[in-house]
């Protein structure tokens, strides 16, 4: 019995993966919306946003790239609301402007690296993809004789090239003439 729940819900993964993410997605936000209000009820110095960078460190492990980029503006700016929001013990300190430009520049750095992450994956999926494209047409290259235009076939034997590819396609050659040859041949 177990094993048909983790099947049909594999099965629901692969059904409906946008549904996954928007759920996840959600999800986050809801999160992020819980910690700024932790961070509005506790004291400024207190250092919640760290939850919030938690928030988009998770959201990099399985967000594609518009909803990172929205996650992180979520987060960034519910930090700037939980600094500002939050109960004054007394007048701002140089602890207090940190910690906010930590948690700031801490979310915005890690954004930019698992974008940059992304871009680098996509580029290299692209180069093998070009490579595999390559390897395929340079697999196909005939051994041809550059005087006689005879191939050299897989014992080591040169062929006409007519043979060569009626044994190893479905091509049959039929022979006409060109207008350039056939002007020079009335010559």
């Amino acid at each position: 019995m177990k094993c048909d729940i983790s099947e049909s819900s594999a099965k629901r993964k692969k059904i409906n993966p946008e549904g996954n993410l928007a759920r996840r997605f959600v999800l986050t936000i809801i999160a992020a919306v819980a910690v700024l209000v932790l961070d509005v009820l506790t004291p400024l110095s207190l250092a919640v946003w760290v939850l919030q960078v938690v928030l988009v460190w998770v959201a990099t492990l399985w967000a594609e790239r518009r909803q990172i980029v929205a996650i992180a503006a979520v987060c960034a700016t519910f930090i700037v609301l939980g600094f500002w929001w939050s109960p004054k013990t007394g007048a701002k300190t140089w602890v207090d402007l940190t910690n906010l430009l930590l948690g700031v520049g801490t979310v915005s750095a890690l954004t930019h690296s698992c974008l940059r992450r992304m871009a680098t994956e996509d580029a290299r999926r692209k180069a093998a993809r070009e490579l595999g494209q390559m390897v395929r047409v340079v697999s196909h290259l005939l051994p041809m004789c550059a005087w006689c235009q005879r191939i050299r076939n897989e014992a080591g034997a040169w062929e006409q090239m007519e043979t060569y590819i009626r044994n190893h396609s479905h091509v049959e050659f039929t022979h006409a003439m060109c207008q350039e040859c056939a002007a020079r041949f009335d010559q």
